[in-house]
């Protein structure tokens, strides 16, 4: 068992950097003077630890061995920590089969490949997909133990995130393919059907996470260069590109609004890729608290800043197109600078 009590490394100096910035955060969100940019620039800790679950140690056979080598990772890096001009977020992030995490609570068989995880379409139909049984599941139940487990470790001194929940359409995708793009437009009834049990399964799962990790330190997935502050969720939008703003309104806003809205103070929206289509259903969600752009995303900055609400915060990468010189001139917005890692 992870004991507590290694975290020597974990110094007033470094606590109190790291509750500066997290106050600094807290301001952001609250309309208040940060007096200054915010930036965030945090990594996974964890030796050979890749973004998808790729770590030597497995997380789930070997949970305590695991932890032990977080930890370690996390003292051997301490003093990133201190750093009081760059939010470095320290805590323990939970990736289990990353992004298809709920694909295999499905069934879907999930296989690493060059260190990034792929998981099989089901061979079902839309609209025979069911709900798997979460209480038998010995991949939730695992993650689960790993959490409390990380929480009893960080002894709420650290930040614990729960796995990469996804979201309905990634999720969606990931089980049946152009199947359900297909099926948005010639059979609606059984995409709904389907969507709406994927989205009961991840609201699910939030909830016992959430009834697991204690909200203080509570994040969401990546929290370590997407933090914001306790009570606020997150879910990917990545496949969100693939559908036209009529199929986004009518099958997938309202799952999406839905799952954000069983947090306290709503939450973030991911986006990588072409989805500046849906900026105006996203302005009007109010449950959509911040929107986190990166790679093409950041391309469509100029729609996100006039589109969206001015409260909703935005997180922005740097691109060629906007690069850090340029969102530095950003003004009547609150944003958060995603700093490009080495």
């Amino acid at each position: 068992m992870p004991n507590p009590t290694c975290l020597t490394w974990l110094t007033p100096e470094i606590e109190d950097a790291q509750a500066w910035h997290r106050q600094r955060v807290d301001d952001l969100f609250a309309g208040r003077d940060t007096g200054g940019p915010v930036a965030i620039a945090g990594r996974f800790y964890g030796a050979n630890h890749g973004l998808w679950g790729t770590n030597a140690i497995d997380m789930l056979t070997e949970p305590e061995r695991w932890l032990d080598d977080v930890l370690a990772d996390l003292a051997a890096h301490a003093r990133e920590g201190a750093d009081r001009v760059t939010f470095r977020p320290l805590g323990i992030e939970i990736d289990p089969l990353g992004t298809h995490f709920v694909d295999a609570l499905f069934g879907a068989e999930v296989r690493f490949v060059n260190n990034q995880a792929w998981s099989s379409e089901l061979t079902c139909e839309l609209g025979e997909l069911c709900r798997p049984d979460l209480d038998a599941s010995p991949l939730l139940n695992a993650a689960l133990r790993l959490a409390a487990l990380a929480v009893q470790a960080g002894d709420g001194r650290l930040l614990i995130s729960n796995p990469v929940l996804s979201c309905p359409i990634n999720v969606g995708i990931n089980l049946f393919g152009e199947r359900l793009l297909w099926g948005l437009l010639a059979c609606p009834d059984a995409a709904r059907h389907a969507l709406r049990v994927i989205t009961d399964v991840i609201g699910e799962c939030m909830a016992r996470f959430d009834a697991v990790i204690p909200p203080a330190v509570h994040r969401g997935s990546v929290f370590c260069s997407r933090y914001a502050p306790a009570g606020h969720g997150f879910i990917d939008g990545c496949a969100t590109q693939l559908v036209s703003p009529r199929s986004y309104a009518e099958f997938i806003a309202p799952l999406d609004a839905e799952l954000l809205g069983q947090h306290r103070h709503g939450g973030m929206i991911h986006l990588c890729g072409a989805h500046a289509q849906h900026a105006s259903v996203w302005s009007s969600m109010p449950a959509l608290a911040t929107v986190q752009v990166n790679d093409r995303a950041t391309d469509d900055l100029a729609v996100w800043t006039a589109s969206l609400r001015p409260e909703q915060v935005l997180y922005i990468s740097p691109t060629d197109r906007y690069p850090l010189g340029d969102l530095l001139e950003l003004r009547d917005r609150p944003w958060v600078l995603q700093v490009p890692l080495s």
